[in-house]
């Protein structure tokens, strides 16, 4: 061996991208490097990357011998990109995101969430180095199909812009149905919960599959126009949104299989706060683009489910807090007034929940008063999106206020708790909903009958009378509602004063001692002017 060569192999690197992949190779999660080669050697990826590759090259033989001659002088791109989008949404958006539930429900199965514990390794680097490799994958089977993809591109009648936009989105969907299958298998730790969490996420997978697909053959390659600055815009929004919620899924499945004392509340509801913040933001966009107040409607109709399910989860929490996560309290006034709802605790959460959905309740209205009228008198149509917006505020406050107090009841080493919570937060909606209708309808003697008080809590029946504007009905309706919220969230806020008066607790001398041991020392300052 020559010097040279081995000093190439002792001394630093020179290069950048020497030193750039030296330290790669130092930080790079090994988990990562233990998924990746576990799932490239299972017979699962073998056996579906080979019937992708024999899809792809069965599908361009039939395809291009179905369209000869025309195929010589008239565009054929958009028909053979449809069979290729097929065959690719296949394993990216239903295999990849199954394996990875399956990964962790076994995980779950081996007890190797208790070996991990005791390792140098954290729940976000298991969480996130199986999503690293379900990356992986997704490239692979991206790079599979590359060359039949540019040949559509080569065939005329497909724009370039679109093929990189719809293949964009295939891939962000990808990623969103693969965290949340994560998600779910981290949640479900016992048989049946796995089993029916299986049965769910597949029926959803293969539904997603089918709505996307629809989409792409129907509208996305019906005409294949080059989308404008507004569609590149709308795709940004919805991008920015999905990647929240992908870090939300992640955060939470490492949470799920985690200490259940350390404060995992405080990164999620941060991420959550950002979710909303986004949400906002876009929704802003909206409005001001297409100069419609009925976005906002349809905005806080969309928000209120996500934060409904938010919030029924997070009447689930246990509450509990470790002392060495009680050192990282705020300590000012100031600071738990405004920090204290991103702390461990049921009531914490739903005080953080029902706040942060009237502050976006909030900004509509600032946006409603502002060009309400502006926007009325150019289209003709007068907005109720102040009045939604108050309505599922109302709601919201109430049904995760009686969640929470029903689960007060339940107690906090009780497993599954979340489950519990949704399966209570189901039941509760069903009740109210189902209940005033069969008692009407007995009463009526099985006639049919108009909205009045009784169907006050009717979530859907009373957003559909404030949008068709029969306010005149809805009086006594809003008072129950309004008296309601008031009274559940009041009493909420006074039940949750146990988590706010939690204060922050100082270093135990041991802890300090290693903390100041472990700082460097400081060099002494040597004066010149002072002989030695």
């Amino acid at each position: 061996m020559s010097d040279g060569f081995q000093h190439r192999m002792i001394d630093e690197p020179q290069r950048g991208w020497e030193r750039l992949w030296l330290w790669a190779g130092e930080h790079v999660n090994p988990i990562v490097i233990k998924e990746v080669r576990q799932s490239l050697k299972s017979k699962q990826f073998t056996i579906s990357f080979g019937l992708t590759l024999v899809a792809a090259v069965g599908w361009t033989l039939v395809a291009i011998s179905m369209m000869v001659p025309r195929i010589f002088y008239m565009p054929a791109g958009v028909p053979l990109l449809a069979g290729y989008f097929c065959i690719l949404a296949a394993p990216l958006m239903v295999i990849i995101p199954l394996v990875a539930f399956l990964s962790l429900t076994a995980e779950s199965e081996d007890s190797t969430f208790e070996l991990l514990s005791i390792s140098a390794l954290s729940a976000r680097q298991i969480v996130y180095g199986k999503m690293a490799s379900a990356c992986v994958q997704i490239l692979l089977y991206l790079s599979a199909l590359a060359p039949s993809i540019v040949l559509t591109y080569l065939l005329r009648g497909v724009g370039l812009s679109s093929i990189l936009l719809l293949l964009g989105w295939t891939v962000l969907l990808s990623i969103a149905e693969t965290a949340l299958g994560m998600l779910l298998g981290a949640i479900a730790r016992t048989r049946m919960l796995q089993v029916i969490a299986a049965v769910v996420l597949l029926g959803g997978l293969f539904w997603g599959m089918g709505m996307w697909l629809s989409f792409i053959i129907n509208f996305g390659l019906a005409s294949m126009p080059v989308p404008g600055w507004s569609e590149f815009l709308i795709s940004a929004g919805l991008a920015s949104v999905l990647a929240a919620i992908v870090s939300i899924a992640l955060r939470a499945a490492a949470a799920a299989i985690d200490f259940p004392s350390e404060n995992h509340s405080t990164p999620l509801r941060r991420r959550i706060l950002a979710l909303l913040g986004l949400i906002c933001f876009w929704t802003i966009v909206m409005i001001l683009m297409v100069q419609e107040m009925v976005v906002a409607q349809v905005m806080l109709s969309l928000v209120s489910i996500p934060m409904l399910v938010i919030g029924t989860l997070m009447t689930g929490e246990r509450g509990i807090i470790s002392p060495r996560a009680q050192r990282s309290l705020p300590k000012t006034f100031v600071g738990r007034v405004f920090l204290t709802w991103f702390y461990p605790g049921a009531g914490l959460g739903y005080v953080f929940i029902v706040g942060s959905f009237a502050a976006f309740v909030a900004t509509i209205a600032v946006l409603e008063i502002t060009f309400a009228g502006e926007f009325s008198n150019r289209n003709g149509r007068n907005s109720n999106a102040l009045l939604v917006g108050y309505v599922l505020l109302c709601y919201l406050a109430f049904y995760l206020g009686i969640n929470r107090l029903l689960m007060m009841l339940v107690p906090r080493q009780q497993p599954s708790r979340m489950v519990g919570a949704v399966a209570m937060m189901a039941a509760n909606l069903l009740l109210s909903h189902l209940a005033p209708l069969f008692l009407v309808y007995y009463a009526n003697d099985y006639r049919e009958f108009d909205y009045d008080w009784h169907q006050a809590f009717n979530i859907i029946w009373t957003v559909r009378e404030i949008l068709d504007n029969n306010s005149v009905d809805l009086g006594a309706s809003m008072v129950i509602i309004t008296l309601c919220a008031i009274g559940v969230f009041g009493l909420n806020l006074l039940l949750c004063t146990r988590d706010v008066m939690l204060i922050r607790v100082g270093l135990p001398p041991r802890v300090r001692e290693e903390e100041l041991a472990k700082q460097p020392t400081p060099a002494p300052i040597i004066d010149p002017f002072v002989d030695a």
